[in-house]
């Protein structure tokens, strides 16, 4: 399994439920129907992002100044919870390894300036949460 793979699965199936509202159980299915497979880490990491995620938009507010989670893009949004649950959540994903992947992520899907926004505000949320890599 590569968890880079699972990573990208996750932040597609989280992206769209952010952006139509539907449920991820659901997209998850229409994903099973169409492609086939889907990595156990995307489920875990999909469920447990939405599970979290009050939390986790509290968090990223607070370390992201002048950008409230509502006003991030949706691309931003989706991959820095899907990184600070995984920075947050399993033991096994170190936090420059989180980061990173968020950052590619970010090349992959955002705008210019959206890995070194992702990468700080990430930084920032391990700085206040007293996590060090």
């Amino acid at each position: 399994m590569s968890r880079r793979r699972a990573r990208k699965q996750a932040f597609l199936i989280l992206y769209q439920s952010d952006v139509t509202g539907a449920p991820v159980e659901s997209l998850m299915g229409k994903w099973l129907a169409y492609r086939s497979d889907l990595e156990e880490y995307a489920r875990r990491v999909i469920r447990g992002v939405m599970g979290e995620r009050e939390a986790l938009d509290r968090i990223l507010s607070e370390v992201s100044i002048g950008w409230p989670v509502h006003r991030m893009s949706a691309v931003d949004r989706t991959v820095l919870r899907l990184a600070l649950y995984e920075i947050l959540h399993v033991e096994d994903v170190p936090l420059d390894v989180a980061i990173n992947e968020a950052v590619e992520l970010a090349k992959g899907f955002s705008g210019e300036d959206a890995p070194s926004f992702v990468s700080g505000v990430l930084r920032g949320a391990a700085d206040r949460l007293l996590i060090h890599g």
